[in-house]
């Protein structure tokens, strides 16, 4: 069962921050981390959860001034990471840029070799993303991409209430961050959580 950091969280720095996701890995009962990213204007790959940074629209807006409102890019991210856990991708991508991010990501990708695991609400995005030699997986909730639970991907991120019968592949169940959520899980599931030091603690405990 591998314990992942939501957004990078350490519950000390901003979610999705350098000193976040580096904290967290840092930490040996953390075995990787879940980050978002999102392209800019000029092709750049932020790391943001939401659309909007400071009332600025991500895709229409150029990453320095991203930047300069706190953002970082995923390769200020990438370029500071020497371990070999996981470092798991939320693509953040609209149909009509599926494309260009695929470009950009693939791009930075290949010059940090890191234990990529790429997921995305898009299907389409992680059904055309090909010849890649790093793990990709579908993200999957209660009400989206239900048709799709039994892909050819390599891996799921499953809302943790999704309740219907899983396929048997690497499974990773999101967010889980309280004793009881926990207690949902199969042996063999996977946990995403902003409260890794607390789900440890609960692991430990039973």
């Amino acid at each position: 069962m591998k314990i992942i950091a939501h957004r990078g969280n350490d519950n000390i720095h901003k979610e999705n921050s350098l000193e976040a996701i580096l904290n967290s890995l840092k930490c040996p009962y953390i075995d990787g981390v879940e980050i978002d990213i999102r392209l800019t204007k000029n092709n750049k790959l932020i790391l943001s959860h939401d659309p909007f940074n400071q009332g600025y629209y991500i895709n229409h807006t150029n990453s320095v001034t991203l930047q300069k409102q706190g953002l970082n890019t995923l390769e200020e991210i990438l370029k500071e990471i020497k371990t070999d856990k996981i470092i798991m991708i939320d693509v953040k991508v609209d149909h009509k840029n599926i494309k260009r991010m695929q470009k950009a990501l693939l791009n930075i990708v290949k010059k940090y070799p890191l234990n990529y695991y790429i997921c995305s609400f898009n299907y389409e995005f992680i059904s055309q993303l090909k010849k890649i030699h790093y793990k990709k997986g579908l993200i999957i909730s209660q009400n989206i991409n239900n048709k799709y639970i039994n892909n050819n991907f390599d891996f799921n991120s499953i809302n943790y209430l999704y309740n219907k019968k899983l396929p048997s592949k690497e499974t990773f169940k999101w967010t889980i961050n309280t004793k009881k959520e926990l207690q949902t899980l199969n042996k063999q599931d996977n946990i995403i959580t902003d409260k890794a030091k607390d789900i440890y603690n609960f692991i430990q405990e039973s």
